[in-house]
């Protein structure tokens, strides 16, 4: 990582002082600390450095990419979960197979706890001994299986109505589950809300194209001018003393000169004439 390491060396301070890119955001890219990004915001640093400083930092994309792939497939492997559940609670005919299986499974316990119990009698003794088996241990183990014979007419009911008890096929587990996996999401993809404004030192003269359908106004302004942050637009303006403000950061210019800008996704940041010609059809204005 040839681009990353070239980062490093100009360190957090000088990387801002060059790109406008917030120092806190720096210094998170410089410590692979991605999980505070939305995807389309840390892809855009990555463009601003790249083009900047003339670098390729491909590597540290994909290493960003491979890693959100990874965590989400684990979310997903937690609403699978969720969802073979929700899916066996709507579908009677399955849960009627599965408590048979569980019928099945507790008498075969049952038999098995029976042999061992006649194992035990001792049938070699010369004398003639009466045995009574005690069906209270047998009876017990039934209890501790919660094991109940259905009756054909009470499965039948169930069928028709679904009338079965969440907590005995694990409803409240998959929503233990859910609730989870949707605090992953959560996490992994924090909300950064898009806003755009546009703040004026004084009078300024503005020029904003919307760059998805290349229309044109013209503005003049001395109060702030907040823009749809929906949008990707392109921004000229008569001189350079303003501050933008882009979601979670305001970047301040102080300048004697024309600026173009571009915001796109939550990001603003200045570019040169023939970025600016090759968002707007080869147009400056």
């Amino acid at each position: 990582m040839e681009g990353f390491s070239k980062l490093q060396e100009l360190g957090a301070k000088s990387i801002t002082a060059a790109t406008h890119i917030p120092l806190m955001h720096v210094e998170q890219i410089l410590n692979r600390d991605f999980e505070h990004f939305t995807k389309p915001q840390l892809l855009g640093f990555f463009s601003i450095l790249e083009r900047e400083y003339k670098i390729d930092l491909s590597d540290l994309k994909q290493e960003y990419l491979f890693t959100k792939a990874e965590n989400e497939i684990k979310v997903n492997d937690s609403f699978d979960i969720a969802e073979q559940g929700s899916k066996l609670l709507e579908n009677p005919k399955a849960l009627l197979h599965n408590k048979k299986f569980i019928y099945g499974s507790g008498a075969i316990i049952v038999i098995a706890l029976l042999i061992t119990i006649l194992n035990s009698i001792d049938f070699s003794s010369s004398e003639t001994q009466k045995v009574e088996i005690n069906n209270s241990a047998i009876d017990k183990a039934k209890q501790n299986l919660n094991i109940k014979t259905p009756h054909p007419s009470n499965v039948e009911e169930m069928m028709e109505n679904n009338d079965v008890e969440s907590a005995e096929f694990g409803q409240d587990e998959a929503n233990v589950t859910e609730k989870k996996a949707s605090d992953t999401v959560a996490k992994s993809e924090p909300s950064i809300p898009l806003y755009f404004r546009i703040i004026p030192k004084s009078r300024l003269w503005l020029g904003l194209i919307n760059a998805d359908t290349h229309k044109r106004r013209v503005e003049t302004i001395s109060k702030p001018l907040e823009l749809d942050a929906e949008k990707t637009w392109l921004v000229v303006t008569g001189y350079g003393h303003l501050d933008l403000d882009c979601g979670d950061e305001t970047l301040k210019f102080r300048e004697d000169k024309k600026l173009l800008f571009l915001y796109e996704n939550g990001i603003c940041q200045v570019i040169d004439k023939e970025e600016f010609k090759a968002r707007n059809r080869g147009k400056l204005w």
